[in-house]
């Protein structure tokens, strides 16, 4: 990609980065695109008082992402993350996990909506001293379509506890990948690591609050899946659909 507004990190990835076969976790991968974003809006000037000092706050509203191979504990890979300006209430940002050499491992797209935390309603209009910072257009992107399960087993309860919260005192949007590989049986995380997941974040779920969580198989547009949901008061916390 060859965009005028990127930013770059090379890391290892650690202990804490994998699973129990010792590749990424999904939840990983998208905490270092939601740190990819922080950081880059950071090196421009706008940081958390930034916005704070403005009322503003930006949150995932729908993510996806697909890994080409999925790396290892220890493992050097090179970050590169590309931001579009706002196009229908959203900003899309693009991040791309490549190896030093350049073989591409994975792709995020995650969309970001821009929101008025004194009346907790979306701006729509994205104020020029932010937007100006990103580029006019991002062209690749990834499927962010949630097929439904048909039938719905139930998966227990999950609390909003310490270990999944973040600084807005909620469920914070990688840990959601956690929390849907629990409730899908181990069989099936057995068979191999997820290749691809596209999740939707409707409402969130405040610490100390619970959900209700539900899988069942799905059928997607390029294969069978996985879809995992989360209830909280009658309505749908998110939903995910993933491929191994």
């Amino acid at each position: 990609m060859d965009y005028p507004s990127f930013y770059t990190e090379q890391i290892t990835l650690q202990e804490g980065d994998v699973d129990y076969r010792g590749l990424m976790r999904p939840s990983a991968l998208l905490r270092h695109a939601e740190h990819m974003a922080t950081a880059h809006a950071v090196t421009l000037g706008m940081d958390k008082a930034f916005y704070s000092q403005r009322n503003l706050v930006y949150l995932v509203g729908r993510q996806a992402f697909r890994f080409v191979r999925v790396p290892a504990m220890y493992d050097k890979v090179v970050l590169v993350t590309y931001p579009e300006r706002n196009r229908r209430g959203a900003n899309k940002r693009v991040m791309v996990m490549r190896t030093p050499e350049g073989e591409e491992l994975a792709w995020v797209d995650t969309r970001w909506t821009l929101v008025d935390t004194t009346c907790a309603k979306i701006v729509r209009h994205v104020p020029e001293e932010i937007d100006r910072h990103w580029n006019p257009e991002v062209e690749w992107e990834l499927s962010q379509l949630v097929p439904k399960a048909e039938t719905l087993t139930p998966a227990g309860i999950r609390k909003a506890g310490y270990s999944v919260c973040d600084t807005n005192r909620h469920i914070n949007n990688a840990a959601y990948l956690d929390v849907a590989c629990d409730a899908l049986p181990l069989a099936l995380l057995d068979q191999g690591p997820i290749r691809s997941a596209a999740i939707k974040y409707h409402r969130q779920v405040p610490m100390g609050e619970e959900m209700e969580l539900f899988y069942g198989p799905a059928a997607g547009k390029d294969g069978d899946g996985w879809y995992v949901m989360g209830r909280r008061e009658d309505k749908a916390a998110f939903e995910l659909f993933c491929q191994f």
